[in-house]
């Protein structure tokens, strides 16, 4: 699409009945310009037909946090109360701006619903958004909050050691603001939350589009209960044992145990569950399969948002309807991916990276 054709189509969408005439005047050039690009627009499928009635894109929401991640990675085992000598990187990242990057880097039109602080990180995180693709029109723009930082330190095998998660303005993301959001909220193909959100928000963002599949994001297992009480209303869920074991009460110590973990939440009415044992055993069940994905050989350089690449592989395999197997697979790989990259989102994610590792995974 040319800048002119997006101007042309910019203002259609606010006043699809607008003249040729009028589109030549606003735009200062002539109307038999305006028919070309008009001609052009619906050539391309922009517009339909007749009374500029446009084309509604298919895109999924993303609904949650945002925010910079500030990563120590010691050169040597970490010294406590004292300074270890290392590195510290910094990239744009939070659960849910994460999912929305992973999932429009899979091709997927994404919307991400946020709230982030008039700052230079807020101004770095949307400038990013939309270098992906990303929409973020509808994101939440605080000028007295500020934009949400995540600091964490990890070990010398590359695993977070301890954490701090600034976050304070994802409250502004309430009942009041979503509901504001409903128009573009209610034509997505599927929803995805994480649960940074206030319970509150995610009981009323469950509860009012029933006839939209969503799905969510646990973030970490201090968060999950905020969930507990509508299970029954996720598409699919990720979970870690230990979130796993909060949310159904069973602790799982065998695979009897984990089998009445999976009958918990599929009774719930949850469609497909995925729980990860730790990183060698992912296992997922839909009432009629269980998969077992094991052995892994990760090298992983930062754990950091593989569990939101793991959850983009789930929402990429149920829009194209892949079977539980493949869908597990996919999401192993897309978050191995990230695991062998510092940042929170590999950049060189794609279905065909994906696919590569796939292939790899499944011949090891």
């Amino acid at each position: 699409m040319t800048d002119r054709e997006k101007e042309i189509l910019d203002i259609l969408k606010t006043n699809p009945m607008i003249s040729q005439k009028e589109l030549a005047d606003i735009l200062c050039i002539t109307r038999s310009s305006v028919a070309v690009h008009i001609t052009n627009l619906m050539k391309k499928g922009y517009i339909k037909g007749k009374g500029y009635i446009l084309k509604k894109d298919n895109y999924i929401t993303v609904i949650g946090g945002s925010n910079i991640d500030i990563v120590g990675i010691p050169t040597n085992p970490l010294i406590m109360y004292d300074s270890t000598p290392g590195k510290v990187n910094i990239s744009v990242g939070g659960a849910g701006r994460n999912i929305a990057e992973n999932i429009c880097r899979l091709g997927i039109n994404t919307k991400l619903i946020s709230a982030i602080g008039n700052d230079l990180y807020g101004n770095t995180i949307l400038s990013e958004c939309k270098n992906y693709g990303i929409d973020v029109d509808d994101c939440y723009i605080s000028n007295e909050e500020s934009t949400s930082i995540y600091v964490s330190i990890l070990n010398n095998s590359n695993d977070m050691n301890i954490a701090i998660s600034h976050m304070d303005i994802i409250d502004k993301l309430d009942i009041p603001f979503i509901n504001s959001k409903h128009l573009p909220i209610s034509d997505s193909l599927a929803i995805v939350i994480d649960t940074n959100l206030s319970e509150d928000t995610i009981d009323f963002i469950t509860k009012t589009y029933t006839n939209i599949p969503i799905f969510v994001d646990i973030v970490s297992s201090s968060k999950c209960i905020r969930i507990k009480n509508f299970l029954g209303r996720f598409e699919a869920i990720s979970l870690s044992q230990k979130e796993a074991e909060i949310l159904s009460d069973i602790k799982i110590s065998n695979e009897n145990d984990l089998h009445m973990c999976f009958n918990y939440f599929l009774g719930k009415g949850i469609k497909r569950v995925f729980i990860n044992l730790d990183k060698n055993n992912i296992f997922s069940s839909d009432g009629k399969n269980i998969i077992h994905i094991k052995d892994l050989s990760i090298d992983t350089v930062s754990v950091t948002g593989s569990r939101d690449a793991f959850m983009s592989g789930i929402v990429y395999s149920y829009l194209n309807k892949f079977d539980l197997k493949y869908s597990t697979e996919l999401s192993v790989a897309a978050s191995i991916l990230t695991l062998s990259h510092k940042s929170a989102v590999n950049p060189n994610l794609s279905i065909e990276s994906i696919e590569k590792t796939l292939k790899e995974l499944i011949s090891c």
